[in-house]
């Protein structure tokens, strides 16, 4: 299916005159392909006029139908090894900034037609880079290209920021005395691997099971599968994203600065069912944070039942710090009040510091008690 998509866009691939004017907005092709894949789409992989430096390289611009993801390539003939791999390579350009914290993914296809290394193999050398000197970056893997057409992936989390127009991905061709070719690059924010399909594409499909921690401990009083919250508070903007955990969805809440407490911005979850005084409750929030201006880089995020009007009175307020990894933070309470059918909702506050936080599905369950067999 990659295959395909990719090919959609391949129209301007390969003319020099076309990648003169990079778009500000995305063509629908593009937007089509972006669409289609996890994460957001931070490439145009149409263009190959690449950046080609070095003075032992020269290239030639191939196409055939028979090239894997899009039909086009460009063969690249390194006359010997540097003494460093960065010698000579390509520097393929990145539409945005990079953002610390976040992960990133840059994949293509390549093969090698000769090589005279050791194992025969082409190398290429992989970096996420700021195309400025001293040229930080990140993210720096080496592969190994066999003689037929894959699909290769480098997937890494920024440690450092980037400003746009200075992102690139840079590919590093000076490991070997060697013929390659390397077909459309696809560069992605947000996501570990361009393979993952999104949602859309699988509307179908059963959602997963519950997480097991979840298993029997109730009546679920939400729906984990409905992402229609109600976002609010100004200084702060989401964005859907593609997991690959339990509900394969989520919403990344981007955060601008701290508010005068946490609860100035946020999401609010309608529950299905009323609430009375003595409920046991067990709320459970999937997430992570991609960053955060917090001495330890965690996230920080409160969770509140309460009723849907002013004054908002509810219970529970609780906060939880959130760290880099997807983790099920779990909150067991007893409702102080009762709230009826239609005016209850989870509320997740996010307003407490400048951050970047991920969140997936989130489970509002009532405990049902267990009847024991009278003797």
């Amino acid at each position: 299916m990659k295959r395909a998509l990719i090919a959609a866009v391949a129209l301007a691939a390969l003319v020099p005159g076309a990648a003169q004017a990079q778009q500000a907005q995305p063509t629908p092709e593009l937007q089509a392909l972006d669409d289609a894949l996890p994460g957001t789409l931070i490439n145009d992989p149409s263009r190959m006029d690449w950046n080609f430096y070095g003075t032992d390289q020269t290239t030639r611009n191939v196409k055939d139908p028979a090239i894997p993801g899009g039909g086009a390539a460009v063969q690249v003939t390194v006359a010997r090894a540097g003494a460093n791999i960065y010698d000579s390579g390509a520097n393929v350009p990145i539409r945005t900034g990079i953002v610390a914290g976040r992960d990133y993914t840059v994949a293509f296809y390549a093969r090698t037609l000769k090589s005279e290394a050791a194992d025969g193999k082409g190398r290429i050398g992989v970096r996420f880079q700021q195309n400025a000197a001293p040229y930080p970056g990140f993210g720096d893997q080496t592969l190994e290209v066999g003689s037929d057409w894959a699909l290769y992936e480098v997937t890494t989390r920024a440690d450092k920021a980037i400003p746009a127009g200075q992102a690139i991905v840079g590919l590093q061709l000076a490991g070997a005395k060697q013929v390659i070719e390397i077909g459309q690059a696809i560069i992605v924010e947000g996501a570990t691997s361009i393979r993952t399909v999104k949602r859309v594409e699988t509307a179908a499909a059963p959602d997963p099971e519950l997480p097991p921690q979840l298993k029997d401990k109730g009546r679920m009083l939400n729906d984990p599968a409905n992402r229609d919250w109600g976002i609010y508070g100004e200084g702060q903007t989401t964005k859907p994203t593609v997991t690959n955990v339990y509900g394969r969805v989520g919403t990344l809440f981007s955060v601008s600065a701290a508010g005068s407490a946490p609860h100035v911005s946020g999401a609010s979850i309608a529950l299905n069912n009323g609430i009375k005084e003595g409920d046991i409750l067990t709320i459970a929030v999937l997430a992570r944070t991609l960053s955060a201006a917090t001495p330890d880089g965690h996230g920080l995020l409160s969770v509140r039942i309460q009723k849907n009007a002013a004054p908002y009175d509810g219970f529970l307020d609780k906060q939880v710090k959130v760290g880099p990894n997807w983790r099920l933070y779990q909150f067991r309470t007893q409702s102080g009040m009762d709230i009826a059918e239609g005016t209850a909702q989870l509320t997740l506050h996010t307003g407490a510091a400048r951050q970047e936080i991920e969140i997936g599905p989130v489970y509002v369950i009532r405990e049902e008690p267990v009847l024991v067999p009278a003797n």
